[in-house]
C-alpha cells in the first residue's frame, strides 16, 4: 500500500510539472533607433525556459531603466497546451537631447552649462555627449559610457573636461577670489551581479591650478598654487526603484568612497571622503509623486579654502545661489511633492512644492558646528515641470525659492531633468 501510494505522488507530481508552460520563442516589438542585440542583453528570460512571470517582469524593470525605454510590456501567445509565445514591447524615448542649466552666480552674473547627449548612441546604448559651460570663465568636456559592455553585469565610462570658474572664498569676515582652473580625466569599470546592486570603481587624473585675482595673499591665502593629483572611488549602489514613464516609486541608496592623493593648500597631501545619498519615491493617486533624499558627508578636516562640500543651488539648496558656503562635512534634505496638472499622449506638467534644508560644518571646525545657526540652511519654494514623455530626461525644471530664515534671500533656478 505505501509503495502504491509513494508511486501516485511521484506520477503526480511528474504530470504536474510536465504541464508548466514553456516558452517556445521571444520577439521584441517597437524598436526604431535601438539594435536587437542591445536589448536582447537586457532580457535574462530564454527560449525554452519555464514560463516565470517574476523573471520577465525584472525584465520590464531592467528594460525600462534604460535612457532608451520610456515604457514596456509583455505578452503571451499560447502556441499549445505547454508552449507559448513571449512577446516584448517596447516604447523607445528619443534619446538625442540638450543639456542646459542656468543659474545666477556671483555678482548676479548668468551661468549656464550647454551639451547634446545621446544616450541610445549608435542604437546600443551608449552614451556620448560633449558640453560647455559658462560660469564667470569657461569650460568644455566629453564623456561617454558603455554600460552594458559584453553584457548587462559589466560596464565601463569617462569623462574628460576642463572647468574655469571664479571661485569665491571666506576666510575670516574677508571674501577672496581666484581664478580657477580644473583639468579632469577619469575612467570607471561597474559590476552589477542582480537588479538591484552594482559596484563601481573609479580611476582618476586631477589638476588643480588657483590664481588669486582679487584679494590680499597671505600665508594661508596663497598667490597662486598648481598641484596634480590622482583619485580612486569605490562607489555600491542599491536600487530598488521602478518607473512608470515620468513617475518614479521606490527606493534607492548609494554610498561612495573616494580617495585622491596630491597636494593641497597648506601642505597636506591625502584626502579621502565618505558620502551616502537615499532617495525616496511614492505614487500618490493617479496624479501625485512623492520625492525624498537625504544626502551625508564627510571627508578629512583640515583648513582649507577649497574643501570637499558647497551648499549651491544646482546642488542642495535651490534658490540660495551659486557655491554660498563650503565645509568638510554635509547633511542636506529635500523634499517635495509632484502633481500632475496636465497630461497628453507625449506631453505632461507637473507642479511642485519643495522644501530644501542643509547643514555644513566649516573646514578646520568641529563636527559640533555643523548645526549652528550661521551653517544651517532652509528654503522652501514652489516650481513647474514642463515633460515630455518620449524623450529621455526632457524635463524643463523651474523652481523658485525663498529662505525660511531670511525670506528676501531668494533666487529662481532653471534646469533640465529633476532636481533629483
Amino acid at each position: 500500500m505505501q509503495k502504491l501510494l509513494f508511486t501516485s505522488l511521484i506520477l503526480g507530481a511528474t504530470l504536474l510539472f510536465g504541464q508548466q508552460k514553456r516558452i517556445d520563442s521571444i520577439a521584441v516589438y517597437g524598436l526604431k533607433k535601438s539594435q536587437t542585440t542591445y536589448i536582447q542583453k537586457l532580457i535574462f528570460t530564454s527560449k525554452n525556459d519555464p514560463l516565470d512571470t517574476l523573471k520577465i517582469n525584472e525584465d520590464l524593470i531592467r528594460l525600462i531603466r534604460e535612457p532608451a525605454v520610456s515604457h514596456a510590456y509583455y505578452s503571451l501567445d499560447t502556441l499549445t497546451n505547454q508552449q507559448v509565445k513571449l512577446n516584448y514591447h517596447i516604447e523607445e524615448n528619443k534619446t538625442l537631447i540638450p543639456a542646459v542649466d542656468v543659474w545666477s552666480t556671483l555678482e548676479g552674473a548668468v551661468a549656464y552649462h550647454i551639451g547634446i547627449n545621446d544616450h541610445n548612441f549608435l542604437g546600443r546604448g551608449y552614451k556620448a555627449g560633449p558640453f560647455y559651460r559658462r560660469n564667470n570663465r569657461t569650460g568644455f568636456g566629453v564623456l561617454f559610457s558603455n554600460p552594458n559592455f559584453i553584457d548587462y553585469t559589466l560596464g565601463w565610462e569617462g569623462i574628460l573636461q576642463k572647468r574655469n570658474t571664479l571661485e569665491p572664498i571666506q576666510k575670516k569676515g574677508e571674501t577672496y577670489y581666484y581664478d580657477y582652473t580644473f583639468w579632469h580625466a577619469e575612467l570607471g569599470v561597474f559590476y552589477r551581479p542582480g537588479l538591484e546592486q552594482r559596484f563601481q570603481v573609479n580611476l582618476g587624473f586631477l589638476q588643480d591650478q588657483y590664481v588669486l585675482e582679487r584679494g590680499e595673499a597671505t600665508a594661508s591665502i596663497p598667490m597662486e598654487f598648481d598641484t596634480h593629483k590622482f583619485l580612486l572611488k569605490n562607489t555600491f549602489d542599491f536600487n530598488q526603484l521602478e518607473q512608470h514613464y515620468y513617475f518614479q516609486f521606490g527606493v534607492r541608496n548609494r554610498i561612495s568612497n573616494t580617495w585622491v592623493l596630491g597636494e593641497n593648500f597648506g601642505g597636506e597631501r591625502l584626502f579621502y571622503a565618505l558620502e551616502n545619498e537615499t532617495t525616496y519615491f511614492k505614487r500618490i493617486g493617479n496624479y501625485g509623486n512623492w520625492a525624498s533624499r537625504l544626502q551625508l558627508g564627510i571627508s578629512r578636516n583640515f583648513e582649507t579654502p577649497f574643501p570637499a562640500f558647497v551648499i549651491d543651488n544646482n546642488l542642495n539648496v535651490r534658490g540660495i545661489g551659486n557655491r554660498v558656503q563650503r565645509g568638510s562635512a554635509l547633511a542636506a534634505w529635500s523634499t517635495e511633492y509632484r502633481h500632475t496638472i496636465l497630461e497628453r499622449r507625449w506631453l505632461a506638467v507637473q507642479a511642485n512644492g519643495f522644501l530644501d534644508i542643509a547643514a555644513i560644518r566649516p573646514a578646520g571646525s568641529s563636527i559640533s558646528t555643523t548645526f549652528d545657526k550661521q551653517n544651517t540652511k532652509a528654503f522652501s519654494g514652489i516650481g513647474i515641470r514642463i515633460i515630455h514623455k518620449f524623450i529621455h530626461s526632457a524635463i524643463l525644471r523651474i523652481d523658485y525659492g525663498f529662505s525660511l530664515k531670511k525670506p528676501n534671500q531668494r533666487g529662481l533656478v532653471f534646469g533640465i531633468g529633476q532636481f533629483f
